[in-house]
C-alpha cells in the first residue's frame, strides 16, 4: 500500500507527459495530413470533400493555434468556391472571414482577409478596387506583421501594373516580392514570370539581352522547385521569339489553348519564318475569332439592355400596383377609424354612469368609516405600544450577537496575524542563508574570472611578441603587416625572414579562436622560422610543416596559408598556396586582381601530402596584398560582408605611397563597415612591394 503513491507520482512525473507529447505529434501529423489533401483537392472540382477536408483544417489548427494556417485555409474556401463554383457564394465566404477577424482582433486574419477580397476584386476586372485594397494590405503587413510573407500581395500588384504596361512599377513590385522572408516556390517562379514579361515591354524595342537574363532566373527557379506557372508557355514563346528561333516559337505557339491567341501567335510565327499564305490563313482566323468575339459582346450587351428595360418596366407595374392597393387600404382605415370614434362615445357615456355610481357608494362608504375610525384609534394605540417593546428586544439581540461576532474577527486575525508572521520570519532567515552562499560563489566566480582575463592578457601579450612589429628599412623592399585578433588571443599569424638578398614570408589562419588557435599558431611559426633558415623552397616548407602538425593533432585542427621566397635583385618569386585566399597582384597603383595558382589543401588535415609550389619571373614593382578572411568576411550589425568585389576596389583605387599606408587605409575601410560590430573573426593584413 505504501508503494502506490510512489506509482501515482512516477505515472505524472514520465508517462503523462510521454503521452501528452506523443497526442501533439499525432495532432501535427493530422494537420500536416489534412493541409496535404487541402492542395490536392484544390485544383480539381471535388466541392464536397474540399469543404469538408478544409473545414477539419481549419478546426485542427484553430485547436493548436496555428493561427496563419486557420486563415490560409479559411482563404482557400473562398478562393475554390470564386473561381470555380460560383462567385457569389466566394464573395459571401470572404466577407464573413473579415468580420470573424475584426470580431477577434485577429491582425493575420485581417491581412488574408484583405488579400482574399483583393483577389476576387481582380478576377471581376476591377483593377482599381484591386490594387487598393493590394497596396492596403501590404501596407497594414508592415505595420502590423513584419514576419509575414507579403509576396502573394505583391504579385497581385504586379499582375494589375501588367495589365496597365507600367514596366517601372511592376518591376518594383517583383523585387520586393522575391525580397520578402519566408517566400514559397509559386511565388517565386510567379515572380520572375511577370519580370520576363515585363523584359518584353514596350512593344517594337530590342527586348533580347534584359529578357533572357530574366528568363535565365526564371528557369532556374521552375527547375529548382519543380513549379510550372499559368505563364510557362508563354515566356517559352517569347524566349524563341526574341532569340530568332521562330519554329520553336510555331510549335509552342500550337499548344495554346485559347484559340484567340493560338492563331495570332501563330500568324508572328509564319510571317518571320518567310511563310506568307500559312501567317495570312492563321491571321483571317484570328481576326474572324476577334469579329465572333465582339459581336458575341455586342449581342450580350443588347440582352443585358433589354432585360433591364423589362425589369425597370416590371418594376413600375409593380409600383402602380402598390399604389393602388395602399389607396384601398387607406379608405379601409378611414372607416375602421369612423367606427372606433363611435364605439368611443358610447363607452364615454358607459363611464360617466358609472362615475355617478360609484361617488354614492364612496359617501356611503365616508359614512361607515367614521364608526370604524373610533375603535380603530385605540387598537392602534395598543398596536404601537406592543412594537416598541418587541423593537426594544429586538435591538438588544442584536447589540449582543455583533459584539460576540466582532471579538471572534479580532481573536481570528491575532491567530493569522502571528502564524503569517512565524513563516515569514523562517522564510527570511532561509532567504538570508541562500544570499549569504550565493555571495560566496560570487566572490570566488569574480576571482577566478579575473584570474583568467589577466592570464589571456599575458597570452595576448606573448602571442603578439612572436610576430615581428618592425619591418626592413632597405630601398629595395617596402614591406609592412599587421594582425588583429578577435578575441584575446587568436589563430591568425604572419611572419617573415630576411637573409642577404632572399626574402621569405608568410600569412596564416588557424582554424577555430582562442587559445588553441594561438597555441596552433606559435608552433606553426617556430616550424616555419626553422624551415626557412635552412633556404628550403615554399612547396617544400607547406609539405614539412604538414608532416609535423599533422602527427597527433587529435582535435582536428588545421591552417590555411600562404608561402612566399622572393629574390630582391632579379625579382623571382616562388610560392605556394595552402588553402588560403589568393593574394592581390598588381602594377604600380595597385590595378590588378587576384593571383591565379594552385590551391592545395590546407596544412594539417591529411598526412603523406606533397604541396605544388609556383613561380613567377619578375614581381619587381609590382605590389603584393595577402590577407586573411577577417578582412573580406567582415560584418556589420546587418551581417552584410565586406566582400571581396570591395576590397579590389578600394585597392584599384589606391594611389601606392608605401606598404604601411595600404594596409592602414584597409584596416579602417573594414572598420567603418562594422559601424560599431564585435569582429567575427582575426584580421591579418601584409602588403609588399620589392
Amino acid at each position: 500500500m505504501k508503494s502506490r503513491p510512489l506509482l501515482i507520482l512516477l505515472y505524472f512525473l514520465f508517462c503523462l507527459p510521454l503521452q501528452m507529447l506523443a497526442q501533439e505529434k499525432v495532432a501535427a501529423a493530422d494537420i500536416k495530413q489534412l493541409e496535404k489533401e487541402m492542395y490536392r483537392l484544390y485544383p480539381t472540382r471535388n466541392v464536397d470533400e474540399f469543404m469538408d477536408a478544409t473545414e477539419r483544417l481549419k478546426e485542427a489548427a484553430l485547436k493548436a493555434g496555428e493561427e496563419g494556417l486557420f486563415y490560409r485555409a479559411w482563404a482557400n474556401q473562398a478562393s475554390f468556391n470564386f473561381t470555380k463554383i460560383d462567385r457569389q457564394k466566394g464573395m459571401d465566404i470572404a466577407k464573413a472571414m473579415n468580420e470573424y477577424s475584426k470580431q477577434h482582433d485577429s491582425k493575420l486574419g485581417i491581412y488574408y482577409s484583405s488579400v482574399t477580397n483583393a483577389n476576387q476584386s481582380s478576377s471581376l476586372k476591377m483593377e482599381e478596387e484591386a490594387l487598393k485594397l493590394y497596396l492596403n494590405a501590404i501596407e497594414y503587413k508592415q505595420k502590423y506583421l513584419p514576419n509575414v510573407n507579403a509576396s502573394p500581395a505583391y504579385i497581385g500588384a504586379a499582375k494589375v501594373y501588367h495589365n496597365r504596361q507600367q514596366k517601372d512599377k511592376l518591376l518594383e513590385m517583383t523585387d520586393k516580392a522575391l525580397a520578402e522572408p519566408n517566400i514559397i516556390a509559386s511565388n517565386i517562379v510567379d515572380a520572375w514570370s511577370y519580370r520576363c514579361m515585363a523584359a518584353m515591354m514596350p512593344k517594337g524595342v530590342d527586348h533580347k539581352e534584359e529578357f533572357n537574363r530574366a528568363y535565365e532566373e526564371w528557369k532556374k527557379a521552375k527547375e529548382k522547385y519543380n513549379y510550372n506557372s499559368a505563364f510557362t508557355n508563354l515566356i517559352e514563346i517569347y524566349h524563341a521569339q526574341v532569340n530568332g528561333d521562330y519554329k520553336q516559337m510555331l510549335e509552342l505557339a500550337k499548344e495554346i489553348k485559347n484559340p484567340q491567341e493560338r492563331y495570332q501567335m501563330m500568324s508572328h510565327a509564319y510571317e518571320w519564318l518567310g511563310q506568307w499564305d500559312e501567317a495570312l490563313t492563321c491571321f483571317k482566323q484570328y481576326k474572324l475569332l476577334c469579329d465572333s468575339l465582339n459581336s458575341a459582346e455586342t449581342r450580350k450587351q443588347t440582352a443585358e439592355h433589354t432585360l433591364q428595360l423589362d425589369v425597370i418596366r416590371a418594376e413600375n407595374q409593380a409600383k402602380e400596383l402598390l399604389l393602388h392597393n395602399q389607396s384601398l387600404k387607406l379608405a379601409h382605415a378611414q372607416d375602421e377609424l369612423e367606427q372606433r370614434r363611435l364605439e368611443e362615445e358610447a363607452l364615454n357615456l358607459t363611464l360617466k354612469n358609472r362615475d355617478i355610481e360609484l361617488s354614492n357608494a364612496s359617501i356611503k362608504l365616508k359614512n361607515d368609516s367614521l364608526d370604524r375610525q373610533a375603535h380603530q384609534s385605540k387598537l392602534s394605540e395598543y398596536k404601537s405600544k406592543l412594537e416598541l417593546e418587541q423593537n426594544k428586544e429586538r435591538m438588544e439581540r442584536i447589540t449582543l450577537w455583533t459584539a460576540i461576532g466582532v471579538g471572534a474577527l479580532i481573536i481570528a486575525f491575532l491567530c493569522i496575524y502571528l502564524y503569517r508572521r512565524s513563516r515569514h520570519m523562517k522564510a527570511l532567515t532561509v532567504a538570508y542563508d541562500k544570499l549569504e552562499t550565493a555571495y560566496e560563489q560570487l566572490e570566488q566566480t569574480t576571482a577566478a574570472k579575473e584570474r583568467i582575463e589577466s592570464e589571456l592578457r599575458i597570452a595576448r601579450e606573448i602571442q603578439m611578441s612572436m610576430v615581428p612589429h618592425e619591418f626592413p628599412e632597405r630601398p629595395d623592399l617596402d614591406l609592412y603587416a599587421s594582425m588583429t585578433p578577435a578575441k584575446e588571443v587568436g589563430g591568425d599569424l604572419y611572419d617573415y625572414l630576411l637573409e642577404d638578398d632572399i626574402l621569405y614570408f608568410c600569412l596564416g589562419d588557424v582554424s577555430g579562436k582562442g587559445v588553441p588557435a594561438s597555441l596552433f599558431m606559435a608552433q606553426t611559426i617556430r616550424l616555419f622560422r626553422a624551415l626557412a633558415k635552412q633556404h628550403q623552397m615554399p612547396a617544400y616548407i607547406a609539405t614539412r610543416l604538414n608532416e609535423e602538425l599533422t602527427e597527433k593533432n587529435d582535435n582536428g585542427m588545421f591552417i590555411t596559408m600562404f608561402i612566399g621566397q622572393l629574390n630582391l635583385i632579379t625579382g623571382l618569386f616562388h610560392f605556394c598556396n595552402a588553402g588560403h585566399n589568393p593574394p592581390v597582384i598588381g602594377g604600380d597603383e595597385l590595378h590588378g586582381s587576384f593571383l591565379e595558382m594552385e590551391p592545395n589543401a590546407p596544412i594539417g588535415l591529411w598526412p603523406d601530402l606533397e604541396f605544388i609550389g609556383e613561380e613567377i619571373e619578375s614581381i619587381k614593382g609590382r605590389p603584393l596584398f595577402i590577407y586573411s578572411d577577417g578582412l573580406n568576411e567582415a560584418e556589420n550589425t546587418k551581417q552584410e560582408q565586406f566582400g571581396d568585389d570591395r576590397m579590389l576596389d578600394i585597392l584599384r583605387h589606391t594611389k601606392f605611397n608605401d606598404a604601411r599606408h595600404v594596409v592602414e587605409l584597409m584596416e579602417a575601410e573594414v572598420k567603418r563597415h562594422r559601424n560599431g560590430a564585435e569582429p567575427n573573426d582575426d584580421m591579418t593584413i601584409m602588403c609588399l612591394k620589392a
